[in-house]
């Protein structure tokens, strides 16, 4: 996901846990007050849960169990209101099935809310009479349906964004904004992991000539079937982006110097040996080189770039290692 939209969640799950932490911890001294001792235990259980839930999203950024510890307490908390004062208790059922949607992943918070349903309506038939109760059960189906309906376009909103965002429009690569912050990911690996990743910078060989001679339309049916070409033979783990206008880059993650170069002379032959509907061949030069342990992410790719420059200067339809 795009940094603005990790942000945007990074911000809901912050909110909902503060939130959290708040509302149980005044909820439990409330109970206390009350004489109800059960549910205000569970209650602060909870707001300690939410205090450490909050103290490492502001720390570490890492979301503590990716929120299903709330399962644990807030529907518990629920359910044990439900049958200590089925005559308000109630009320909190709908509030439950929203937070779901909230704190958990779409298919963990459709488990949960089902489960949830069906034990509050199993609650709600031991205290209630059938023409109330099949008014909570109607109204629990609704809020859990539209709740789900919610987070569920939302949650596709979201992959369509990203997949906007991040992605050339006319090649479908992965675009330069994305380039960027991959190669940044990567190197933070490799120092982590010592394993080794490669890079594979190219450009096609006199693009310019193409598209004045055949027109731009043309030029541009050539990037996207190089583009499908090299997608077609790279690994699930390898990732191409436009990086310029005729120019690619290749993430080669798990890849030696050795085997990013067989496999960048691989695809430049793939390359010269499509056919193009144009009546001339088409071929790329490029540079490939393996990451160091000092590099940075522009010393990476200067390093590709300077062996890019040196393939064209030596004839192009070539690549040469960095």
């Amino acid at each position: 996901m795009i940094i603005e939209i990790e942000q945007y969640r990074f911000k809901l799950r912050f909110y909902l846990n503060a939130l959290g932490l708040v509302s149980s911890f005044g909820f439990a001294i409330l109970q206390f007050l009350r004489g109800d001792s059960l549910t205000a235990l569970i209650s602060l259980i909870g707001s300690v849960y939410f205090m450490i839930v909050v103290y490492r999203l502001i720390t570490k950024r890492h979301y503590l169990w990716r929120g299903r510890g709330f399962v644990l307490f807030i529907p518990v908390t629920i359910l044990n209101v439900i049958n200590v004062h089925p005559d308000y208790g109630i009320y909190w059922a709908y509030v439950g099935v929203l937070s779901f949607f909230l704190a958990l992943e779409l298919k963990e918070a459709c488990l949960g809310v089902c489960l949830f349903i069906i034990i509050t309506l199993y609650f709600a038939s031991l205290y209630y009479p059938s023409p109330i109760f099949i008014r909570i059960f109607a109204t629990l189906i609704l809020v859990g349906l539209f709740s789900f309906l919610l987070s569920f376009f939302i949650e596709q909103l979201l992959i369509k964004v990203n997949s906007l965002v991040i992605h050339d429009s006319l090649t479908n690569a992965l675009n330069r904004h994305t380039f960027h912050t991959s190669i940044e990911g990567s190197l933070k690996a490799f120092f982590r992991y010592k394993t080794p990743v490669s890079l594979f910078i190219f450009d096609i060989d006199y693009f310019k000539k193409i598209n004045d001679t055949h027109g731009h339309p043309i030029g541009d049916e050539v990037l996207i079937k190089i583009s499908h070409l090299m997608k077609n033979r790279l690994r699930d783990s390898d990732l191409l982006f436009r990086y310029g206008g005729e120019e690619f880059a290749i993430l080669l993650n798990h890849t030696n110097q050795q085997e990013a170069f067989k496999l960048s002379q691989e695809l430049r032959v793939l390359v010269e040996k499509q056919d193009y509907n144009i009546g001339q061949t088409v071929t790329i030069s490029g540079g490939v080189s393996q990451a160091q342990p000092l590099d940075q992410a522009h010393t990476w790719i200067d390093r590709c770039d300077k062996a890019l420059y040196q393939a064209k200067s030596a004839g192009r339809n070539k690549v040469i290692q960095g």
